[in-house]
């Protein structure tokens, strides 16, 4: 766990006879250094001014010694989303026997925004970059292939981080790189997003600028389980169809993408004779604008031969009961064929927003043709929602339960009721999640729960 300490007026001579817990002191520049806690020791971690070798001495240092100042910046720069790590009984004894070593890093996020360090961060990885051709094996009778493979990931990692550290020059913005494995793939998914500010407009807040866990889970729920969550090869073969709303920096959605575009570049592809359709969906411009950079910055233009992914607005009160239906002519017509699954990823704010949601489902996610296909989990059409418990949405999360019946409850329903109402939408089932909020020290868990919503 990473914390940090200021002190004042330090020299940088001091360093190494005083000991961690310091700040270096450069021409009455006062930076911070931050502490690598470990159940035995405590490592100083310097700003990058201090801790970085002059960039004209890079080509003198091993490639593992590189390897671990780039993953020095990283801890820096590229800070995790919280509350993302599935927890069970050896995982909450694990963080019991840490909390006492896990300090407030509120700090980091001071050295973090130092516009200074993230410069010199910058022109240090570039010039990484730029001398990595002159580097050579530590030792002269290191295997050549081993040495080049290493060089080659330590390369792919700066440059990553170069547009981690350079893409959030603007205050507020961040950057970050997840990586997701699945059973079905060789090689892990990899997304990288960008976080803006988040801000208020009028009565809305853009909290679709940043990533926040629900999202992680699902996309990692998804990529673990494909055909749990209707991406199945068989479905796929069909011409898949996948609708995200509330998709915010696009996580979700991206995964589902890369995930696809890999099983077609797998060494037994998928053939399909309908490209699939990924559109996700969001109401605030600035979000929205943001979805589209994250979309391109991830996407080359050779997959748009292979799958379609657009960034949409949508507003879900169009499809509310009380709605001008006149106003739905506006919607694009992506939105005007049905979709085989839904996602949405803590996206129930406020009371109003779990019906508008219900309704936005049943009136796009396609309908099965036949009784049995409203139970065939790989090819029904399926509407997968992940959200926090938070203690200050508890009524938004009965409502979420209000307006998707348990499928149980739902076939008690009278004969009248189903004559006129043959199909409903019902939660199929759910699933609790536990997590770790990232702080060890408080020991809090953070509770979220899957619902699976179908027609019955």
């Amino acid at each position: 766990m990473l914390s940090v300490f200021f002190r004042r007026r330090l020299s940088v001579a001091a360093r190494s006879e005083s000991g961690p817990g310091l700040a270096m002191s450069i021409h009455g520049y006062s930076a911070p250094i931050c502490l690598l806690s470990h159940p035995r020791m405590t490592v100083a971690l310097p700003p990058p001014s201090v801790r970085l070798p002059p960039i004209r001495r890079i080509h003198e240092h091993s490639i593992e010694a590189l390897e671990n100042l780039v993953a020095y910046l990283h801890a820096i720069y590229n800070p995790p989303v919280r509350g993302i790590n599935r927890v069970g009984p050896k995982a909450k004894e694990k963080a019991a026997k840490q909390a006492e070593d896990d300090e407030d890093n509120g700090l980091l996020a001071h050295l973090r925004s130092d516009e200074f360090e993230r410069a010199y961060a910058v022109r240090w990885l570039t010039s990484l970059l730029s001398h990595a051709s002159f580097l050579v094996p530590a030792e002269d009778g290191e295997d050549c292939e081993g040495f080049d493979a290493k060089a080659d990931s330590l390369v792919q990692h700066a440059a990553a981080l170069l547009a981690i550290c350079a893409g959030s020059a603007a205050a507020g913005k961040v950057t970050r790189r997840f990586q997701f494995g699945s059973p079905r793939l060789d090689s892990p998914v990899e997304v990288q997003l960008t976080d803006i500010p988040l801000s208020v407009d009028g009565d809305e807040a853009t909290v679709g600028a940043h990533t926040w866990g629900s999202a992680y889970l699902l996309a990692e729920m998804l990529l673990q389980e494909p055909a749990r969550f209707g991406l199945s090869d068989d479905a796929v073969a069909r011409g898949l169809r996948v609708l995200e709303l509330g998709a915010g920096t696009g996580l979700v959605s991206l995964a589902t993408a890369k995930y696809l575009l890999a099983r077609f570049d797998h060494p037994t592809p998928l053939s399909t004779a309908c490209a699939p359709t990924i559109v996700a969906t969001d109401y605030h411009p600035v979000v929205l604008e943001n979805l589209r950079r994250n979309i391109l910055a991830n996407l080359d233009q050779g997959a748009s031969s292979r799958l379609s992914l657009s960034a949409l607005a949508l507003d879900w009160s169009l499809y509310s009961e009380d709605a001008d239906t006149q106003d739905r002519a506006t919607l694009t017509p992506v939105l005007d064929q049905s979709f085989d699954l839904i996602f949405g990823a803590d996206i129930v704010y406020e009371l109003v927003h779990a019906r508008w949601v219900r309704d936005t489902v049943a009136a796009l996610l396609r309908k099965p043709t036949s009784t049995g296909q409203r139970s065939n989990g790989t090819s029904a059409p399926r509407f997968h929602l992940l959200m926090p418990l938070r203690p200050t949405h508890v009524l938004e999360s009965q409502a979420v339960e209000e307006v998707f019946p348990r499928a149980t409850s739902a076939t008690t329903m009278d004969s009248l009721a189903r004559l006129e109402n043959p199909m409903r939408l019902c939660i199929l089932d759910m699933e609790g999640i536990t997590c770790e909020d990232g702080n060890a020290r408080s020991n809090v868990e953070v509770e979220y729960v899957h619902y699976m919503v179908g027609w019955t």
